[in-house]
């Protein structure tokens, strides 16, 4: 037979759910997500099968502001297995423009020519693997919705609970991601274009066998997590120039038959009450900034410049840093924790990096005003770096390792990590601690390409550990990057799962594998979520009709314990607790301009800082002060173990206030 040959195009998909759903995102123990989809190319006379690699786009694209050589990159959605490349779930496919032509007064019709050369076959290096982009279809409406926080793996069936979770051996799972599936097309054809009206992709006619998109009366332009279908190019399909009635339909099904076989929904949880309704006795509502009229006085002023403390109010920032962190090992053993910004000397701290800054600890007697311990810890990162623990303790990332410090600075437990570390979670009351380490996906070249490229660190995999009261490893998962890190309570951990029109939800998982919703609430911005003691969520959101921000606390079941307003010019929202007596402080910092979410600011805007300390029970205001001159930490300010102080950390001391139950 002269010529190309005719190829005819077959498909089949095959797909293993469960039932539901959602029960698919809740951590179990002993319980893990199969997913398999596949899609067959085969030849009329040899009948080979090719399954295509799903992939989404990693940016934005754009004719008007691509030039011809210019690299494109794109995520693998969907395991793949090839005869000399094996391609995981989030590999990079990397793609390069051969030509591009904008539109113009000249040129009505918009053109792109793609080809798509190499890909992380197994491997974190990239390695030349030519593929063919056969099939586009728009985002997925719902791509900036589903989980925002991911669930943590600690759940037990049956009885007994935590009880039985303290005892049960160490069990490896893994956690469902989020997966963007090429929809399900009947009868589907090269070059097949879905929800991009006007948008032509002309399959093997560019140059080397690339694909060109043709857009009409105005510029290509596609959008970040756009779905790709792509085909290994070496010897699979014709140019389609040589044979345009060479395309040919492909039959998408579902386990072989002629329609695909959808799974039924999960049944409509009932409806929730959203959580703005607040009244005393089960809540109350916070003053707003300035408006009250105690006039809380410190019982002490403690300078710290001796040690080395300077703040940096000229530095400009997008969100509040923890340079800085106050944690009480006693009732009047205060750790002061603080970067003196000094010029640091690099050291390799293990798997984890090396040196990026070094924080300056020392314990002060809040009575006598003398430092009883220093030391000076190296760490390689600039994230959170410390977390108060039950009993006088604070759990500390020093180098290549999480510590447990007690009374006097010293050293109770440690734990080695063998990566990065991009988070750390603690149950309220202790009991479990969940440290996630980062797994590179991508060399450090591949790495800065991506970031470049992205504006943004690109996703890398995430080792989860489960660590109980005694610092025992008791579990392990694998999850991804972008996600919030679990939320966790001593009844179990919450999710918070965005929906459309701005609207959320958070759902509880308890320990002993029950889910239910627990809030719904609306906001403009994207939400903020953690557990704080004695047993509480903080949350922070945004207003739709101002845009100022709204802090929340709930308690488990969801109910409130207090609800506050900010005005724009409100930020740096935290809050902390402890156990026994049980009452929580939150904290606003007030600036002279507006913050707005992801809008950059300055810390010399900072004007005052206000915080409150209230009873767990009621929402009771027990304390409220004031100070000038705040720092751009999170972190700058703790509560007493039994509640007897408040300290906080401005620019130039701390300042200690009594707090009386009333």
């Amino acid at each position: 037979m002269s010529g190309p040959s005719i190829q005819k195009v077959s498909a089949g998909i095959e797909c293993r759910q469960s039932r539901n759903r959602m029960n698919m995102r809740i951590l179990r123990l002993a319980a893990a997500f199969g997913f398999c989809c596949g899609m067959a190319f085969a030849d009329a006379v040899a009948e080979p099968t090719i399954t295509p690699v799903q992939a989404e786009l990693m940016a934005d694209l754009h004719a008007r502001l691509l030039k011809p050589g210019q690299t494109v990159y794109a995520r693998v959605t969907v395991d793949w297995q090839g005869t000399d490349c094996t391609l995981r779930n989030g590999a990079i496919l990397e793609g390069h423009v051969l030509s591009v032509v904008p539109r113009s007064k000249t040129a009505r019709d918009s053109e792109v020519d793609l080809a798509f050369t190499k890909a992380q076959c197994g491997d974190a290096e990239m390695g030349s693997f030519a593929l063919l982009l056969a099939a586009m279809a728009a985002p997925p409406q719902n791509s900036d919705l589903g989980m925002l926080s991911e669930a943590m793996p600690v759940s037990t069936s049956g009885v007994g609970g935590i009880s039985a979770l303290k005892s049960m051996p160490l069990i490896t799972v893994n956690l469902e991601v989020q997966i963007y599936q090429f929809p399900l097309v009947p009868h589907l054809q090269m070059g097949y274009v879905s929800g991009m009206g006007g948008l032509k992709l002309s399959v093997g006619t560019g140059a080397n066998n690339s694909s060109v998109l043709t857009a009409k009366n105005h510029d290509v332009s596609l959008e970040k997590h756009t779905l790709l279908l792509l085909v290994p190019a070496q010897g699979i399909f014709p140019r389609a120039a040589t044979r345009p009635s060479a395309r040919a339909s492909a039959e998408v099904s579902a386990g072989g038959g002629a329609s695909a076989v959808r799974m039924p929904a999960p049944p409509a949880p009932p409806p929730v009450p959203d959580i703005d309704v607040c009244a005393p006795p089960e809540c109350n509502l916070a003053l707003p900034s300035g408006s009250s009229s105690e006039g809380s006085k410190a019982s002490a002023s403690i300078s710290v410049r001796e040690l080395g403390y300077a703040a940096r109010p000229q530095k400009a920032m997008e969100s509040f840093d923890h340079d800085e962190a106050l944690a009480y090992l006693g009732p009047r053993e205060l750790l002061v924790a603080f970067n003196p910004h000094n010029l640091v000397t690099r050291h390799t701290l293990g798997r984890a990096g090396s040196t990026v800054r070094v924080i300056r600890a020392a314990i002060v007697d809040t009575e006598t005003h003398r430092v009883t311990h220093t030391a000076d810890w190296e760490l390689p990162d600039d994230r959170q770096f410390l977390w108060p623990l039950p009993e006088g303790r604070v759990l500390v990332h020093v180098g290549s390792e999480l510590r447990v410090y007690g009374e006097g600075l010293k050293i109770q437990n440690r734990m080695s990590l063998d990566g990065p570390l991009a988070f750390v979670r603690v149950t309220p009351d202790g009991s479990f601690i969940a440290a996630g380490v980062i797994r590179e996906r991508h060399t450090a070249e591949l790495h800065a390409q991506l970031r470049e490229t992205l504006n943004t660190d690109p996703e890398e995999d995430v080792n989860i550990l489960v660590l109980n009261r005694n610092f025992e490893t008791i579990a392990k998962s694998t999850t991804r990057s972008g996600l919030m890190a679990p939320t966790l309570l001593n009844e179990g951990q919450a999710t918070l799962r965005a929906l459309p029109n701005q609207r959320y939800r958070i759902w509880m998982q308890t320990w002993d594998n029950h889910s239910s919703v627990v809030a719904s609430f609306s906001s403009s911005c994207r939400p903020e979520l953690a557990s704080i003691a004695p047993d509480l969520m903080f949350l922070v959101s945004c207003n739709r009709q101002t845009e100022g921000r709204e802090y929340r606390v709930l308690r488990a079941d969801g109910k409130l314990a207090l609800k506050g307003d900010s005005m724009l010019n409100e930020g740096g929202h935290a809050a902390a607790g402890n156990v026994n007596p049980q009452a929580f402080v939150v904290k606003v910092v007030q600036s002279s301009s507006p913050m707005r979410p992801g809008v950059p600011f300055s810390a010399n805007e900072f004007t005052s800082e206000e915080l409150g300390v209230y009873r767990a029970s009621d929402g009771k205001r027990l304390l409220n002060v004031h100070v000038g001159s705040p720092s751009s930490s999170r972190d700058g300010y703790a509560l007493a173990p039994d509640g007897s102080q408040l300290a906080v950390l401005t620019r130039d001391h701390i300042a200690v206030y009594p707090v009386h139950e009333k």
